[in-house]
C-alpha cells in the first residue's frame, strides 16, 4: 500500500520540531480554515454549480466574513460561538466557488462518441513503462485544436501512444498528436484507474494515438533534469551491471521507476503494506532531508543557509525524479518544519502538516480526492495525534539500570536504553499506522493487511538504510570517485536482496494478508473520518483512561472489522 508518509519520516520531521511535550503543544490554528475548506472542496465534488453564476456564492461568502468579523467587537459566548459559525460558512462557500471555478469541466459529461482527431498537446506526467512496452501513456493539457474543437483547449486528457511510431515525448514539451478521443464512462469502478481519473478532473481519453511531431521543446530545467536523471541512473548501475532484478528494485527504490518491477514483486511489496517504498514520497524526502541537514551540520553551515540549501536540492531531487504528488507534500511539511526550528518561530508537527495540506489543497483542490492524499495524510495525522502521545508515554515508564546513576553508566547501559526506546517507539508509531490505514487499505485496495505491522518494522528500516547507501552513492559519483560509488551500490544490493526475500516469502504465510471491501462502499471515507474523529478526541482529553485510554479508536477499527467488511474477493458491479 501507498503509505506516502511512513514511520521513519514522521520521526525524522518530528526531530526538526520545536515540541517539548506533543500532548500539550499539539496546536494548529490553521485547522480552523482547512477542515471548512475541505468541506467545501466536497461539496463542490458531489455538486454541481447552481444556475446562477458562481460570483454570487463568492459575494454570500465575503458577506458571511464582514458579519463573522464585526462579531470580534462584541464579547461572549454567543458572539464567539457566532463568529466561528461565520468564518466557517465563508470559508466553505468561498472554497465551493474556488473549485467551480478552478474546474469548469468538473461536472461536465460528454456524450460524442469517439473520433479521430489531431491536436496540440503539453504533456504534463508520463507513466513509467517497461523499456519493452508496446506503449507510452501519460497526462497532457490540449493547447491548441482544430476549429470544431475549440472548446477541448485546456482541457486535460489521459492519452496512450504507440511507441514504436511515435517521436518521444517528454515531460513539458509540446507535441502534435493523432488519435482517438473518447469520453470517459460516468460513474467507474471505485479504486479503478478511470476513478483515480475522474478525481483528477479527466474526463476524456486519447488512445491510439501517435506523436507526430514536437512543437515545441521542454523547458531547459526539464532537460537538464532529464540528463541529470540519466547520470544518477548510470551512477546508481555502477557494479550491478550483471544483477538486473536486483538493479530494477534499487532504481524503482532511488529514482521511483515502479515499472521495472516483476508482477511477483508488485503483488507481494503491495500485499505487505509495504510498496510505499517505491514511491518517491515520505520516506524517500525523510531519510534524504536527515542525511543532507547532519552533512551541511557537520560541515558547519549556518542554520538558515542549512535550511535553504537543503530544500534546494531536496526540489531538485524531486525535479529529477519526476515530481509526483506524494513528494510535494513531504517536501511542503518538512519545509514548513525546518522553516519554523530556522526562524525560532513556534512550530509543531501538527501546525506543519495542516499548512503543508492547506497549501496543497490552494496548488491542486483536486488532490483531496485522491488515494494518495487520503491515506498519507490520515496516516501521518495519526501519527502525529495518537502515536507521539503513545510512544511518550510508554517510553516513560522505560527506565532501564534504574538503580543506576547515569553518570556511572558504561556504553552497553547507553546502548541497551538507545536500542529499548527506539523499539518501542518504533513499535508504537508501527501499530498506530496500521491502524489509521486499514480502512484506506480496504477501500482502495481491497486488502486487509495484519502483517504489515510487522513487515514495515522490518522492511521501512532496511529501505532506509538502501536509501542512505544509494544518497552516498549518488554524491560520491557525482563527485567521480567511482569506487566508492559501487561499494555503496553493492551494500544496498546486500539490503535489497534480504528485503525482496522476506517480503515475498512472508506473504506466502497464512494470515499476513486478506482480501477483503466493505459491504458499502460510502463506509471507507465515513469510517476514515471518524477514526480520526476519536484521534483528535483522545488528544483534546489528553488520552486520559476516562475516555478509554488509547484504545477506542482500536475498538472502532474492529467493529468496522466486525459489521462493515465482508473478506473475500470484492464482486464486479453490476452496471
Amino acid at each position: 500500500m501507498l503509505f506516502a508518509f511512513t514511520r521513519e519520516n514522521a520521526r525524522a520531521k518530528v526531530d526538526f520540531a520545536v515540541m517539548p511535550s506533543p500532548v500539550t503543544h499539539l496546536r494548529a490554528p490553521l485547522l480552523w480554515l482547512l477542515l471548512p475548506f475541505m468541506g467545501g472542496l466536497i461539496a463542490a465534488h458531489f455538486w454541481p454549480a447552481p444556475p446562477f453564476h458562481l460570483s454570487w456564492i463568492a459575494g454570500l461568502a465575503v458577506a458571511f466574513t464582514v458579519a463573522a468579523g464585526s462579531l470580534t467587537f462584541y464579547p461572549g459566548r454567543l458572539a464567539h460561538w457566532g463568529w466561528m459559525a461565520g468564518m466557517n460558512a465563508a470559508i466553505a462557500l468561498g472554497a465551493f466557488a474556488f473549485l467551480h471555478f478552478r474546474e469548469p469541466q468538473l461536472h461536465h459529461w460528454e456524450n460524442e462518441p469517439p473520433r479521430e482527431i489531431t491536436l496540440t498537446l503539453a504533456v504534463d506526467q508520463i507513466f513509467p513503462g517497461a523499456p519493452q512496452a508496446r506503449s507510452i501513456s501519460g497526462l497532457g493539457t490540449i493547447t491548441a485544436a482544430g476549429a470544431n474543437d475549440h472548446d477541448l483547449i485546456d482541457r486535460r486528457v489521459y492519452f496512450s501512444a504507440l511507441r514504436k511510431t511515435s517521436v518521444a515525448p517528454q515531460r513539458s514539451g509540446r507535441y502534435l498528436i493523432r488519435g482517438v478521443i473518447a469520453p470517459l464512462p460516468r460513474d467507474p469502478v471505485e479504486a479503478s484507474f478511470e476513478d483515480y481519473l475522474e478525481n483528477l478532473g479527466i474526463r476524456q481519453k486519447l488512445s491510439r494515438a501517435r506523436f507526430l511531431q514536437e512543437v515545441s521543446p521542454p523547458t531547459p530545467l526539464r532537460r537538464f533534469c532529464n540528463r541529470t536523471a540519466m547520470r544518477l541512473e548510470k551512477i546508481l548501475s555502477v557494479g550491478l551491471e550483471h544483477r538486473p532484478e536486483i538493479r530494477s528494485l534499487y532504481l524503482a527504490m532511488l529514482l521511483g521507476e515502479k515499472a521495472v518491477l516483476s508482477p511477483d514483486q508488485q503483488n507481494a511489496f503491495m500485499r505487505s503494506g509495504t510498496f510505499h517504498i517505491f514511491s518517491i514520497s515520505g520516506l524517500h524526502v525523510g531519510v534524504i532531508a536527515v542525511a543532507l541537514h547532519s552533512i551541511l551540520q557537520l560541515l558547519r553551515v549556518p542554520r538558515k543557509a542549512t535550511v535553504a540549501l537543503a530544500l534546494a536540492i531536496l526540489w531538485f531531487y524531486l525535479e529529477v525524479t519526476g515530481i509526483n504528488s506524494p513528494a510535494v507534500r513531504s517536501f511542503l511539511m518538512i519545509g514548513f518544519l525546518l522553516g519554523s526550528r530556522a526562524f525560532s518561530l513556534p512550530g509543531n508537527p501538527l501546525a506543519a502538516l495542516a499548512a503543508a495540506a492547506l497549501v496543497t489543497l490552494l496548488i491542486d483542490p483536486l488532490q483531496l480526492f485522491s488515494a494518495g492524499f487520503q491515506m498519507s495524510y490520515a496516516v501521518v495525522t495519526a501519527l502525529v495525534v495518537m502515536g507521539l502521545p503513545l510512544s511518550n508515554n510508554i517510553l516513560s515508564h522505560w527506565h532501564p539500570y534504574s538503580v543506576l546513576p547515569r553518570p556511572n553508566w558504561r556504553r552497553r547501559h547507553h546502548f541497551v536504553n538507545w536500542i529499548g526506546r527506539h523499539i518501542l517507539g518504533s513499535c508504537c508509531a508501527g501499530w498506530v499506522a496500521f491502524v489509521a490505514s486499514t480502512p484506506a487499505g480496504i477501500s482502495y485496495f481491497h486488502l486487509f493487511s495484519p502483517g504489515s505491522l510487522i513487515a514495515n518494522l522490518i522492511i521501512v528500516p532496511l529501505s532506509s538504510l538502501a536509501i542512505i547507501s544509494g544518497f552516498l552513492s549518488l554524491i560520491t559519483g557525482l563527485v567521480g570517485v567511482t569506487s566508492l560509488s559501487a561499494l555503496f551500490n553493492s551494500s544496498a544490493a546486500v539490503t535489497i536482496v534480504v528485503m525482496d526475500w522476506l517480503t515475498q516469502h512472508g506473504t506466502r504465510l497464512p494470515g499476513v494478508y486478506f482480501d477483503a471491501y466493505f459491504v458499502h462502499s460510502w463506509l471507507g471515507g465515513v469510517s476514515l473520518v471518524l477514526l480520526l474523529g476519536l484521534m483528535f478526541l483522545g488528544l483534546s482529553q489528553s488520552w486520559t483512561r476516562r475516555l478509554g485510554g488509547y484504545w477506542p479508536p482500536v475498538a472502532f477499527v474492529v467493529l468496522i472489522l466486525i459489521f462493515g467488511v465482508k473478506f473475500g474477493i470484492a464482486p464486479l458491479p453490476v452496471k
